[in-house]
C-alpha cells in the first residue's frame, strides 16, 4: 500500500487501481469528502454525551418534583402518572444515547439516524403525556424540552458536513456491494471451472473405458467360441422351426376327425351314448393334443374311436360316418411312427443343442460387454450434458461479471469525477 500513502501525503486520488485495493481508494475519497469531519464529530460527540448528562438530570429532577398546593387534584391525577410515563421514556432514550469511538461518516451517520430516531419515538409517543405533565410540571417539562432541543441541534450540526453530498455517499455506499457481488460471481466461476474439469476427466475416463470394451467386444466377434455360439444358435433356431411345422403337420393331419371326435364327447356328456374309460381318454387325448397322444399309443386310441362309430350307426349320419371312419383308416395307414420318432429325435436335438449354448460362457460375456458399455456411454452422455450446461453458466457468469465491472467504474468515476481504471486479476 506503498502508493495510498504517497496519494494521501499528496492529497490526490489515483487514477488507477487493483481491483484488491479498493477499500483503500474508497477511504481515500471519504477523507477527501469529508475532511474536517473527525475533527468535528469528536468535538459534538462530546457536547452530545454532556447534554445526555443533562436531560438525565433533567429527567430526575422531574421525577422528584412535587406539585404545588394550589394545583388543582383533577390535574395531579391526570399529571402524575403520565410523567411517570414521560419519566420511563426520557430514562430509555438517555440509555439509548451510546456515543461512538469512530468518527467515520458511516459511523457518524448511523448514530444520527439511531439517535434522531429515537428521540423522535419519543416526542411523538410523549406527545399527549407532555401536555398532561406540563401543567402539573411547567418548570421541570421546560427544561427538559429545551434540552431534547439542544441535542436535536446538535445532532444536526454533526450531520451537516454531510449534507449535499447525499449522492457521493449513496456511490460509496455502493461499491462495497458490488465489489462483494463481484467476488461471489468470481468463486461461482471457480467452482464451475473445477467442475468442468472434473467432468472432463470423468468424460475421457468413460471414453477409455468404452474403447476398452468395444476392443473386448471386436475380439469376442471375430473368435472361434463367438462362431461356434452362432452355428448353435443357427442350429437351435432350425430345429425349433422344424419342430414347429412337424407339429403343424400333425395337428392337420388328426384336424378331419375333431368335429366328430367333439360330437361323440358332447353324446357321452349328455348321456346319449355311453363311453368306457378308455374310449373317453382316446377322444380327449387326441382332441386336447395330437402331438401328445402321438407319443401314446396312438394306434389304439384310433382303433378305439373307429369301433364306437362302426358298431353304433346312430351316433354320426352316413356320410359323416363314412368320412370319419375313411381317414381313420388312413390315420392307421399313415407312418404315425415314424412322425412319432421324428417328432422325438427334433426334441431331443433342441434339448442338446441348448444345453451345448447353455455350457458356453460366450454370450454372458457379451452381454456384459454390451451393458458395460452402455452404462459408459450414458454416464457420457449424462457428463457432457452437465459440462456444456456448467460451460453456458460460466459465460453467463461472465457476462454479468463483465456487467458489475461496467457499473463498478461508473460508480468509481461519479465519485471521483474522471475515468478511473480499476486492475481486475482474474
Amino acid at each position: 500500500m506503498k502508493w495510498l500513502k504517497r496519494i494521501i501525503s499528496k492529497e490526490e486520488l489515483p487514477s488507477t487501481v487493483a481491483f484488491d485495493e479498493l477499500d483503500g481508494w474508497l477511504d481515500l475519497v471519504s477523507n477527501s469528502l469529508f475532511r474536517g469531519l473527525s475533527t468535528t464529530a469528536d468535538k459534538l460527540y462530546g457536547e452530545i454525551g454532556a447534554m445526555r448528562d443533562k436531560l438525565t438530570q433533567k429527567t430526575s429532577k422531574l421525577q422528584d418534583a412535587k406539585p404545588k398546593a394550589d394545583i388543582p387534584d383533577a390535574i395531579v391525577k391526570i399529571g402524575l402518572p403520565n410523567r411517570n410515563k414521560l419519566v420511563k421514556n426520557l430514562y430509555s432514550l438517555t440509555e439509548k444515547i451510546t456515543i461512538p469511538t469512530k468518527t467515520d461518516y458511516k459511523t457518524v451517520l448511523a448514530f444520527y439516524d439511531t439517535t434522531a430516531s429515537n428521540i423522535k419515538f419519543v416526542l411523538d409517543k410523549s406527545a399527549k403525556t407532555l401536555y398532561h405533565v406540563r401543567s402539573l410540571f411547567p418548570d421541570e417539562i421546560k427544561d427538559v424540552v429545551a434540552e431534547i432541543n439542544r441535542l436535536r441541534a446538535s445532532l444536526n450540526l454533526l450531520v451537516t458536513p454531510l449534507k449535499g453530498k447525499e449522492s457521493k455517499i449513496m456511490n460509496l455506499e455502493r461499491v462495497p456491494e458490488i465489489v462483494e457481488d463481484i467476488k461471489a460471481i468470481n468463486s461461482e466461476i471457480e467452482k464451475e471451472n473445477e467442475n468442468v474439469h472434473k467432468q472432463e476427466e470423468e468424460c475421457s475416463a468413460d471414453e477409455r473405458r468404452i474403447e476398452t470394451e468395444e476392443k473386448r467386444f471386436r475380439a469376442i466377434e471375430v473368435g472361434e467360441e463367438w462362431i461356434r455360439f452362432k452355428e448353435l444358435e443357427t442350429e437351435l433356431s432350425t430345429s425349433k422351426a422344424d419342430l414347429s411345422a412337424l407339429e403343424s403337420e400333425i395337428r392337420n393331419l388328426f384336424s378331419p376327425i375333431n368335429k366328430e371326435l367333439k360330437l361323440l364327447q358332447k353324446q357321452d356328456d349328455t348321456g346319449r351314448h355311453t363311453l368306457t374309460s378308455e374310449e373317453r381318454r382316446a377322444i380327449s387325448s387326441i382332441l386336447a393334443s395330437p402331438i401328445q397322444a402321438l407319443a401314446e399309443d396312438i394306434n389304439a386310441f384310433l382303433i378305439a374311436i373307429r369301433n364306437i362309430v362302426e358298431g353304433d350307426t346312430t351316433i354320426l349320419k352316413d356320410r359323416k360316418r363314412d368320412k370319419t371312419l375313411n381317414w381313420i383308416d388312413h390315420l392307421l395307414s399313415s407312418e404315425l411312427s415314424a412322425l412319432k420318432g421324428k417328432h422325438v429325435l427334433l426334441e431331443s436335438r433342441i434339448e442338446e443343442t441348448r444345453t451345448k449354448l447353455s455350457d458356453m460362457t460366450i454370450h454372458e460375456d457379451r452381454i456384459e460387454i454390451e451393458q458395460s458399455i452402455t452404462h459408459a456411454k450414458g454416464q457420457l452422455s449424462r457428463l457432457q450434458e452437465g459440462n456444456a450446461r456448467s460451460k453456458r453458466h460460466i459465460v453467463s457468469l461472465e457476462e454479468e461479471r463483465t456487467r458489475k465491472e461496467r457499473l463498478l467504474l461508473e460508480t468509481l468515476e461519479r465519485l471521483a469525477g474522471e475515468e478511473i481504471t480499476v486492475k481486475f486479476d482474474f
